[in-house]
């Protein structure tokens, strides 16, 4: 995700910074005074070193980020370590809270569905009961249990509790949440492999014969050995499973928004992914990269076969009811010439998210405010245009993410469809796929 208005700087910014009150408990005023998009970045920043860390201690070696910090002196050190004890102290609420909500529903789950191998699912697939659901810091949100229909071309999805270090997925939650999206779409995006992610999603598929295919992920951070594991992972699994269900592969995700990798890094990864699916015997299927229109151009577009591109109303900063509009005016007048440039014949784009935020309201961009009745005018509004035109999109996303909560980007973490204790938090319309 990202910002498409970085021309102003925001004069509101002490409004921007207020989950549980994160500014206030933890004295972090540099937070408030960031821009959106710095913000953003910082939070980006800070999940990147920790899966640095994580990948460092199963083996892959030390980060450049955490060599660094050894280096600094003991002065320093205490402060990291006390920034980091009140930053703690400061998200303990939210991730209780997340653990709490989701470790019951996954006991609940196993339990009731370990004997169940039919294509709906058990207990723990229907959104719980009840007049209302409990969110972070007490928030409470309507549960007035909305039926899930078929009506996006395809969505993007990443397994709850599926995070290194700690991999709190399994088989048993992957088959429950397929069972609900697969009532909402026949097609499904992932970003990555680690937590077994893409096995565990290509076996349910096959073992529960679900009308689904999928778009893989292949993820790239700073560390290099991440797109190495991932890729050398994605070929192993696919010694198992079916290539009639795979629509195409996403090697990487806003890699050169994000300053991740450079531009020559991710066309030689591009180009070693095609080799090797070309030489399994699968030339015509579709491998890209998924950014902005603004990176996703030459040279890009000429060494990948779609161009995956991320287009989020919200980061425009327009008003609710606007949305809809200024999303087809800039597909038309910016994505589709951006992509298009230096190139003979036009590529095919792929919209590979697009989506409308739900909390909280503090975190908005001038007029684009997160709340679940805008959710619902952006569905109303424009799912159906959406499903007319045909333009292949992936709604982003199926479920809450939590973790990636921080002080100062909480947004980040609330642009699910769903809560994490999978509750459908809108009335779809009535425009089936």
């Amino acid at each position: 995700m990202t910002h498409y208005n970085n021309n102003q700087h925001n004069n509101n910014q002490d409004d921007f910074v207020d989950v549980d009150d994160y500014n206030s408990a933890t004295g972090y005023p540099l937070q408030q005074r960031m821009t959106p998009q710095q913000q953003r970045q910082e939070e980006r920043r800070r999940h990147a070193e920790a899966s640095s860390a994580a990948a460092a201690a199963a083996g892959s070696g030390a980060s450049p980020w955490l060599n660094k910090q050894k280096k600094k002196s003991s002065k320093w050190k205490t402060i990291a370590w006390s920034v980091l004890v009140i930053l703690i102290l400061a998200v303990a609420g939210v991730l209780a809270w997340y653990f709490a909500v989701y470790k019951k529903n996954n006991a609940s789950g196993g339990s009731n569905n370990s004997n169940n191998n039919g294509n709906t699912g058990g207990g723990g697939t229907v959104p719980a009961t009840g007049p209302t659901v409990v969110g972070p810091n007490g928030t409470v949100l309507p549960n007035t249990n909305y039926p899930l229909k078929k009506v996006f071309y395809g969505m993007a999805y990443v397994p709850l509790g599926a995070q290194l270090p700690g991999c709190y997925n399994s088989q048993q939650t992957v088959d429950d949440e397929l069972a609900l999206l697969v009532q909402t779409t026949s097609r499904v995006r992932l970003y990555g492999t680690d937590c077994k992610v893409l096995e565990y999603v290509l076996n349910s598929i096959e073992r529960k014969k679900l009308d689904l295919k999928v778009v893989v992920g292949i993820w790239i951070d700073k560390d290099n050995t991440t797109y190495t594991r991932q890729m050398t992972d994605f070929f192993k699994v696919m010694e198992t499973y079916s290539w009639n269900n795979i629509l195409g592969v996403s090697v990487g995700n806003e890699v050169l928004f994000d300053k991740y990798q450079s531009s020559e890094f991710l066309l030689s990864a591009i180009a070693e992914v095609k080799a090797k699916v070309v030489a399994l015997g699968h030339k015509d299927l579709p491998v890209f990269s998924s950014d902005l229109e603004s990176f996703n151009t030459y040279p890009l577009t000429s060494n990948e076969d779609r161009a995956g591109v991320n287009l989020h109303p919200f980061f425009s900063g327009i008003p609710i009811d606007q949305a809809a509009a200024w999303y087809w005016k800039y597909l038309k007048e910016n994505v589709t010439p951006k992509v298009n440039v230096n190139r003979t014949a036009p590529i095919d784009i792929w919209i590979t998210e697009v989506g409308w935020p739900t909390f909280p309201a503090t975190a908005a961009v001038q007029g684009s405010v997160p709340s679940i009745p805008n959710l619902q005018i952006f569905l109303d509004t424009w799912l159906c245009e959406a499903n007319k035109n045909g333009m292949p999109y992936y709604y982003f996303e199926f479920f809450d993410a939590p973790w990636k909560i921080w002080p100062g980007s909480a947004v980040e973490g609330f642009w699910g469809l769903m809560t994490i204790d999978k509750k459908l938090k809108v009335k779809l319309p009535d425009c089936l796929i």
